[in-house]
């Protein structure tokens, strides 16, 4: 169950969005109309997603986002805005925030930008593809899925296919799959290229477990403000 708060200054855009998010996967444990009463339900809902307006009355939801990335360092933020905005985009992945969702968009769109942002991807609206095939955002976007990036992890370290299928619990052909899918993704020449590309953007790290999980929240009372 994710656990997720909304913050928006638009009360009957709140309560429609929680009306609407209510069952599957996730629980709406507090909303907020502002950034400061943002800052207080997330430290005391301690949601995992944190769905966020950029136009806020009192501060953009881009500074909101970085300081509540700074605050909670397992938080994941998505930004949700009207605009389709590239230096907005810029400013919002540089802020730290993992996904970027336009309002015109479906909410089943919404849905799963929170659900692929809590299972530790990035997401940004298809809508901006254009601005996706930049350079510049290039190094921003995570362009590998989480599992895509355990092998690659895995790889880095130095271990084999089969290695990396043992300590994932699959196949080395499944693993194999993985790899393959990381190099188109990653426009590699081969393996060992997409390893030092997913190095240099961070998609990677050496010494940091991939498969790291951040510590449970425990579930409690829903707060508004």
């Amino acid at each position: 169950m994710t656990r997720l708060a909304i913050v928006d200054d638009h009360e009957a855009l709140r309560e429609g969005l929680e009306a609407l998010m209510v069952g599957g996967e996730l629980e709406v444990v507090g909303t907020a109309g502002n950034a400061a009463a943002a800052l207080d339900v997330v430290e005391h809902a301690r949601p995992d997603v944190v769905l966020v307006d950029i136009g806020l009355p009192d501060a953009s939801g881009i500074e909101l986002a970085r300081q509540l990335i700074a605050r909670h360092r397992t938080l994941r933020v998505v930004l949700y805005t009207e605009d389709a905005d590239a230096d907005l985009l810029y400013a919002g992945l540089d802020a730290g925030a993992a996904g970027y969702v336009l309002k015109a968009g479906p909410v089943h769109e919404l849905v799963a930008a929170v659900a692929q942002v809590a299972a530790g991807g990035t997401y940004v609206d298809p809508r901006l593809d254009r601005v996706l095939e930049s350079e510049r955002t290039v190094t921003r976007v995570s362009q590998l899925s989480p599992r895509e990036r355990e092998v690659m992890h895995l790889m880095a370290e130095g271990l084999t296919a089969e290695a990396a299928g043992g300590e994932l619990g699959v196949s080395v052909e499944t693993v194999r799959t993985h790899v393959r899918n990381a190099v188109r993704k990653l426009q590699a020449r081969n393996r060992v290229h997409a390893i030092a590309l997913a190095l240099e953007r961070g998609e990677v790290s050496l010494g940091t477990p991939s498969g790291a999980h951040p510590p449970s929240r425990g579930a409690g009372r829903r707060w508004s403000a």
